[in-house]
């Protein structure tokens, strides 16, 4: 992994778990709901030339952050994930609508894998609004405000990663009380939507906040 520090990149091994196997879909999400963003990796690789082993030693990774780019992995134990099969596209939604990330990971021949999020406290839904010409809001960035600063940055994405595409809701999680929501919206115009801190759930339309 290579982390931006102030324009230059600083190299950071993955813990040696998370390279047993290859990895394709790659998803970068606060899993946990504490704040700070996650990382999911999709595993394995089976279509091998003849005489060569398959690549199987993975189970799919989830790592935890710490908000400083360091990445935990844990186990399935703990994540409740675990995708032996050849897995390819890997993407989340919160499918159920119910403020926790679901993850959805495709796998070569064989059917989709679905899991649920079941963390708690449940996160912060934000759901944006475009243009006529744009109404998904794809390419605007948003991130939560609070008293003490911003948190992480996120993107409204036509497509994510390895043929997957991310849900356009997002799911933020909370570590304090929110005062609201900075978007750039495609083309750069920035506003600010103010939020109840109570608010769980919150449609955002471009041009009814403050500039």
């Amino acid at each position: 992994m290579f982390l931006n520090r102030n324009g230059s990149f600083e190299a950071q091994l993955l813990p040696a778990r998370t390279q047993r196997a290859p990895g394709f879909g790659v998803v970068v999400a606060d899993f946990d709901l504490d704040g700070t963003e996650d990382v999911f990796m999709a595993q394995n690789f089976l279509s091998t030339p003849a005489g060569i082993a398959r690549y199987d030693a993975g189970r799919g990774e989830l790592l935890l952050g710490d908000g400083r780019g360091g990445l935990t992995t844990i186990g399935a134990q703990q994540s409740g994930i675990a995708v032996y099969g050849d897995a390819r596209g890997a993407a989340v939604a919160d499918f159920d609508e119910d403020g926790r990330w679901d993850l959805a990971v495709g796998q070569n021949g064989e059917e989709i894998l679905i899991f649920r999020g079941a963390a708690n406290p449940i996160g912060l839904r934000v759901h944006l609004v475009g243009g006529i010409s744009n109404p998904d809001a794809v390419g605007a960035s948003l991130r939560v405000v609070y008293a003490d600063g911003e948190g992480p940055l996120r993107e409204i994405q036509a497509g994510s990663g390895y043929w997957s595409k991310n849900g356009n809701v997002q799911v933020f999680g909370l570590r304090a009380n929110p005062q609201g929501v900075q978007i750039r919206w495609p083309g750069g115009r920035d506003e600010f939507f103010r939020v109840n801190p109570s608010s769980r759930d919150v449609v955002l339309r471009m041009g009814m906040g403050q500039n």
